[in-house]
């Protein structure tokens, strides 16, 4: 193994480790009878996840920190697959927020959720591209090389600062595909605008 090697391993196992503290503290477990999904904690008892994980009329409860809190749907985003559940009592550190639009392929990002059964797994790949809605040229994903499973629905995509830049959503062609934590702040906004309205 080269030094170049060696530096490279040792920078990010280290990376690594202090996300996965970050990352289990800013991330829940989702439980629907169904299944479920993780879910990103959004501050004032608001957390982020993607509508599939949490069917309209569900029960749900979160998982955080080893407490169960009772979570009720306050907003779906079909064209997003983005929802936002209100769990009073749960808090955690808030993650900084990246603009997918800054991310440059090849650039190093953890996958963070709760993949078949495994409780805050970390998954490391590179990113391939963001891409943009042809109709609109609105940010619609970011597509990256890392492993997803069921279960990473909803959990955290982020760079090796921490910072979050998507909500993990599906595979395609094997690739992890994330909706834009900039796309999912806009919908925080509007659903808790309208809320107080």
């Amino acid at each position: 193994m080269s030094i170049l090697e060696t530096s490279f391993e040792h920078r990010f196992s280290a990376d690594a480790s202090s996300l996965t503290d970050l990352l289990t503290r800013a991330v829940v477990e989702v439980h629907t009878a169904g299944g479920g999904g993780a879910g990103i904690i959004w501050g004032g008892g608001l957390i982020v996840t993607n509508a599939h994980c949490v069917p309209r009329g569900a029960t749900l409860r979160v998982d955080s920190g080893g407490r169960m809190h009772d979570a009720d749907v306050i907003a779906y985003s079909g064209d997003h697959d983005l929802a936002l559940l209100h769990a009073p009592g749960v808090s955690g550190p808030l993650l900084e927020l990246r603009d997918a639009r800054s991310l440059r392929p090849g650039e190093i990002v953890f996958a963070h959720g709760h993949p078949l059964g495994m409780s805050h797994a970390l998954a490391m790949g590179a990113i391939h591209g963001v891409a943009n809605d042809p109709r609109t040229g609105e940010l619609r994903f970011v597509v990256a090389d890392v492993r997803l499973a069921p279960g990473n629905s909803g959990g955290a995509l982020v760079d090796a600062h921490g910072r979050l830049v998507g909500i993990n959503s599906m595979v395609v062609g094997g690739l992890g595909v994330a909706i834009p934590a900039i796309v999912a702040q806009g919908f925080v906004t509007r659903a808790t605008s309208l809320r107080a309205a």
